[in-house]
């Protein structure tokens, strides 16, 4: 189930991504890999890591990617999880 959170995350994430291709009509989906599918590199990695974390500034995604780089499970989806996720905890602690 995907709560309004997660969508909401999702779109910006995907708007994130379609804005660092410089391709505003590219469909992107959420089991899209960042670095296989999107074909992300270093400089975009950096430029996507800068954008989530301005957006959301309590979430670093360096351990997001650690985790999920190898088998291209470094999708949209996952990290807007992993962003959706943060949100709930960060709510939880207050």
């Amino acid at each position: 189930m995907t709560t309004s959170v997660q969508s909401h995350v999702l779109t910006q994430v995907a708007d994130l991504c379609r804005t660092i291709l410089e391709k505003n009509a590219v469909e992107i989906e959420p089991g899209m890999s960042l670095t296989r599918d999107l074909g992300f590199d270093s400089m975009q990695l950096m430029q996507f890591f800068a954008g989530i974390e301005t957006r959301y500034p309590a979430v670093i995604l360096e351990d997001w990617f650690i985790a999920h780089a190898s088998g291209a499970r470094d999708t949209v989806g996952s990290v807007a999880d992993y962003i959706a996720g943060a949100f709930h905890q960060q709510i939880a602690a207050e």
